[in-house]
């Protein structure tokens, strides 16, 4: 067998990038990037939201847009739009519940099982936060309206994860909020992007191309000099040239006209145009 080996041997199977055929051909890309720069054009946005309904002084500490673990949102809803999913670390969670109710105790670290109490406060986060999220990257937007859904017959396929960290000013520890973004709300968000399509044209399509703007190069001097003399030019050289009796007119660096050039009330004309293949 000669050639090149096809087969890379010791590669860990980690450095690969594997294709998703519902991602080709798309600008799914687009969406962590997205929205990192609108929660940095307004990273104050769900933080004013734990300030103003819990008391709760938080400050932004990082944004992350991932590809889903395996870990699943602890609450989804389903919109006009897609699916999302929502998570909340159980320390932010506890200390808004605590707050809510007027508590001034901070959280302790112990993980008991998850109470009644805290289930519906953790929907009621849910539901706000993601309106939230959704009206700041659809500039003022929102997804439509959120119902819960549960479904333990139908697996969700989720496409991105974005995790917002954030420090408690109250308690100094740090605590991420999770919005999931499914498959078609995805789709829908990067055709958004995308913007619209344009206009589909009617009518001959070589019309069309005949409209096409072309760029047309006139030279009007040329010399030519050692390549020892081109190295040598200083700033200020002065290059001594002879016009040309008939001017070149390029197009893409391909000679199709020549012509001459005339002046008239201060502006320059081609006029005269002959082929080059007529020479």
């Amino acid at each position: 067998m000669s050639g090149n080996s096809k087969v890379h041997h010791g590669v860990p199977a980690q450095s690969l990038t594997v294709l998703k055929p519902q991602k080709l051909g798309r600008h799914h890309h687009k969406i962590p990037q997205f929205i990192k720069e609108t929660t940095n054009k307004n990273p104050r946005l769900i933080g004013d939201y734990f300030l103003r309904n819990y008391r709760i002084s938080l400050e932004l500490s990082k944004v992350e847009v991932q590809e889903p673990n395996e870990k699943a949102p602890d609450c989804i809803y389903r919109s006009p739009m897609g699916k999302v999913g929502f998570s909340i670390d159980r320390a932010l969670l506890t200390e808004a519940l605590e707050c809510y109710y007027g508590g001034t105790i901070v959280p302790s670290q112990e993980t008991p099982p998850i109470s009644t109490s805290e289930q519906r406060m953790r929907n009621r986060l849910g539901l706000d936060l993601t309106y939230i999220f959704a009206r700041s990257i659809l500039s003022g937007e929102t997804f439509g309206e959120l119902e819960r859904y549960e479904n333990d017959y139908e697996e969700t396929s989720w496409e991105y994860v974005a995790e917002f960290e954030y420090v408690s000013h109250l308690t100094n520890s740090r605590s991420s909020v999770f919005i999931h973004l499914d498959t078609d709300l995805v789709d829908e968000l990067t055709s958004r992007l995308a913007g619209p399509l344009p206009a589909r044209l009617s009518g001959n399509p070589v019309d069309h191309i005949k409209h096409l703007p072309v760029r047309l190069d006139c030279v009007v001097a040329s010399v030519q000099m050692p390549l020892s003399q081109v190295l040598g030019l200083q700033l200020n050289d002065i290059v001594m040239v002879r016009p040309l009796d008939r001017y070149e007119v390029r197009i893409n660096q391909q000679k199709l006209f020549r012509g001459t050039v005339f002046e008239e009330d201060g502006a320059l004309f081609l006029t005269s145009l002959e082929s080059v293949k007529s020479q």
